[in-house]
């Protein structure tokens, strides 16, 4: 089967016009609000909403193919607000197969529900954007684990090698995309630094960047320890624990026992092709990344001895000083080339890093001044400083008085949104504390609860993410 036998020819269409980037952000943020609901979806006017709201929070003029018009939209395109824009674009995406429409009851609502179909190709793109970190320590002690009890197990197939084949077939796509990504990730590590920024930073790279990403994983705790007893485990399975194993295979995927027992030894041989694969692509990593971390030095080193300074230009003419001596003799040569006018070279430490610096002035000792002696302090400037630390205090963006401000701000209402408070406190001190109502959110001390908007708010110069500010429950 082919990908165009599952989704319609204009599938990609809407990614490809001149509001791919709307597309993009519509589908993922009705993905967010529904990944977790069985069915995928929401009611048709919850998600209007949404969509609403987002337009709204764009604030900006927004350009029209002209195959995104269809004939009912034509009187309504002089008006182009927010919720004709909704409409629009919720239509497009259900013609071109990303979402559908299902009627639930008699009484209720249609229901907007993403393509159960596309779902892969939805969470691919989620991933391509914030890619998710894998833990290869974990899935290494995970099959380890696994294969120890699988002469113990019932169903061997079913519950573990099914389960290992899974785990090894993953990590060693992560680590295919690591070996991939190292070039990449040296680029985006090293750009718009300055040399010496960049030399810094492999100062403390071993230690933060190799090691954190798979260092670990090859040390005698992991990979290396466990290569020998998993052979032995899956020794095991060929001898031991096979007719288990073809008895499960049978039951599980509904075939005879010969293929049973040819598909356990062809899973077998393939889970330790796998095992052996993953020491080469390791191999593999080590290679580049020596490659790509020396690269990146060089480069370094190269620029910053070529940036045009007087020290890069008097670091080149030492080196070429250097590159001239080939022996102890040559030291007590006259040299009467070009340079011979700029340096004279001596066999000994004449000319050091010490003999650049100004030399150092002693401190002379002075008597110790007396302090003069303090006159009556004035009531009037103390009670002025006290009431100024006191409002210092009651401005502060505290756990106290952000929660004081949600309870003030909440009075007689059960929930409002950044948006009308920036309009109904415009100073510069409650516009602050609303800020603080989202950094406290977190708090276990808070009394209240946000919940994020799509919109974004923009006042004073400052622009965040709107939210709605609800009484915790």
């Amino acid at each position: 089967m082919q990908l165009f036998d599952v989704i319609p020819q204009d599938f990609f269409k809407p990614l490809t016009g001149i509001n791919r980037k709307k597309y993009m952000d519509i589908i993922m943020l009705i993905w967010l609000h529904c990944k977790r609901n069985p069915i995928y979806g929401e009611s048709k006017s919850v998600i209007l909403d949404w969509l609403e709201d987002y337009f709204t929070g764009l604030n900006e003029e927004i350009s029209i193919d002209s195959d995104e018009f269809s004939n009912s939209d034509e009187g309504d395109a002089s008006v182009c607000s927010p919720r004709f824009y909704s409409s629009m674009f919720l239509r497009r995406l259900k013609e071109t197969g990303w979402l559908e429409e299902r009627e639930v009851g008699y009484e209720e609502e249609p229901q907007i529900v993403v393509n159960h179909r596309i779902v892969p190709i939805i969470r691919s793109f989620h991933d391509v954007v914030s890619p998710q970190t894998i833990t290869y320590k974990g899935k290494l002690f995970k099959v380890y684990k696994l294969l120890q009890d699988i002469s113990k197990d019932e169903s061997p197939y079913e519950n573990i090698l099914r389960e290992v084949s899974g785990d090894l077939d993953d990590l060693n796509v992560a680590l295919r995309q690591l070996a991939a990504s190292i070039g990449t990730y040296m680029d985006e590590l090293t750009r718009g630094k300055s040399p010496e920024e960049i030399l810094k930073l492999f100062d403390t790279y071993e230690e933060k960047v190799v090691v954190g990403s798979y260092h670990r994983f090859k040390t005698n705790d992991n990979l290396f320890y466990y290569r020998s007893e998993l052979f032995e485990q899956l020794e095991l399975c060929r001898t031991q624990c096979f007719e288990t194993l073809i008895k499960d295979f049978s039951l599980v995927e509904q075939v005879s026992d010969e293929e049973a027992s040819l598909a356990i030894g062809r899973l077998i041989f393939k889970l330790e092709e796998d095992l052996r694969e993953m020491g080469e692509i390791i191999k593999i990593i080590d290679e580049r990344h020596i490659l790509y971390r020396t690269r990146a030095v060089q480069r370094a080193q190269f620029l910053l001895l070529s940036d045009g300074t007087v020290k890069s230009k008097i670091n080149r003419i030492l080196r070429y000083c250097a590159a001239t001596i080939s022996s102890p003799d040559d030291l007590y040569d006259v040299d009467d080339e070009i340079l011979a006018p700029l340096f004279q070279m001596y066999p000994q430490g004449y000319f050091d890093a010490k003999s650049l610096k100004p030399p150092i002035q002693p401190r002379i000792p002075t008597p110790v001044e007396e302090l003069p002696e303090l006159g009556e302090v004035d009531a009037e400037a103390v009670s002025a400083r006290q009431d100024q630390l006191l409002q210092y205090a009651r401005n502060a963006v505290t756990a106290e008085n952000v929660n004081r401000f949600a309870h003030m701000v909440l009075r007689q209402r059960t929930a409002v949104t950044a948006r009308e408070l920036v309009d109904q406190h415009p100073q510069i001190q409650d516009i602050v504390k609303i800020i603080g109502l989202h950094t406290y959110s977190s708090s276990t001390e808070r009394t209240f609860d946000i919940s994020l908007k799509p919109n974004f708010v923009e006042c004073r110069g400052l622009r965040f993410q709107d939210f709605t500010v609800r009484e915790r429950r």
